[in-house]
């Protein structure tokens, strides 16, 4: 019996790691995002010694609907996207035209930066697409977090062969990612800063996305603090196609 319940207690951290990993990734992604989120960001692209600034304001409602909107530059006002489920569009009002993204171009650069169309609209979930595993706990510019590997689950929609996340231990607050394609070769490092809490939501105000590949060319979204909400009820006229054609102004 005591033989018995000595391998019993060996075995119970190998057993209960996986779910552990799982509800920090879980709370990660609730931080990011919760029952809905909506706000103002900028982005700065910064490629080949030349910089692009954006300006947008996003929608985004539980784990199926996104909503993306450009303010600036004036000659990109009105562009948007617009994700329901699996199924994304982008509309483009200089030709006044609505085109729908296939699945196979998730992976494709949005608006000309490092992140991807499946990177803004959040197409992919970290907690249901992936399965995952603590690596270690590690000291990050001096907070305390725990490195995660996510792989992907059989059949999964999603375009990375894995990922490596640290959260900040123990609220699970994402502090960077590392994106690797099916082959095992990293192509982007994403690092969050300046975070700050919205009620029960901690998050890096400021995110920047590297890319490894392309001799560190980066986008940087900054977050707006006094524009963001979180969990506040989203009307279901906000994700349609007629309300991506709206005007900005008229998106709300």
């Amino acid at each position: 019996m005591k033989a018995f319940l000595l391998i019993l207690f060996f075995c119970l951290p190998v057993v209960a790691a996986p779910s552990n990993a799982t509800e920090l990734v879980r709370k990660a992604e609730n931080h990011m995002q919760g029952k809905s989120f909506r706000g103002t960001m900028s982005m700065k692209v910064e490629h080949e010694g030349q910089t692009r600034d954006m300006r947008m304001r996003f929608w985004l409602s539980g784990h199926d609907k996104a909503l993306i909107k450009i303010l600036e530059p004036q000659k990109d006002r009105g562009t948007g996207n617009l994700r329901l489920n699996l199924e994304l569009w982008q509309y483009l009002p200089n030709v006044n035209r609505t085109i729908r993204i296939p699945p196979s171009m998730m992976l494709q650069s949005w608006m000309g930066s490092d992140f991807t169309n499946d990177d803004l609209v959040k197409a992919s979930s970290l907690v249901s697409d992936y399965t995952h595993k603590i690596l270690s706990q590690e000291n990050l510019d001096g907070v305390k977090s725990i490195k995660i590997l996510l792989e992907p689950k059989k059949d999964a929609p999603v375009v990375w062969g894995k990922i490596h996340m640290w959260v900040r231990d123990p609220d699970g607050v994402p502090l960077k990612q590392e994106f690797y394609n099916e082959k095992g070769q990293i192509v982007k490092v994403m690092n969050g800063s300046q975070i700050k809490s919205f009620g029960a939501h901690s998050i890096p105000t400021i995110v920047k996305m590297t890319n490894v590949k392309k001799n560190g060319q980066s986008t940087t979204l900054t977050y707006e603090p006094s524009t963001l909400v979180f969990d506040q009820a989203l009307s279901e006229d906000l994700f349609t196609q007629l309300n991506l054609k709206k005007p900005v102004s008229a998106a709300e």
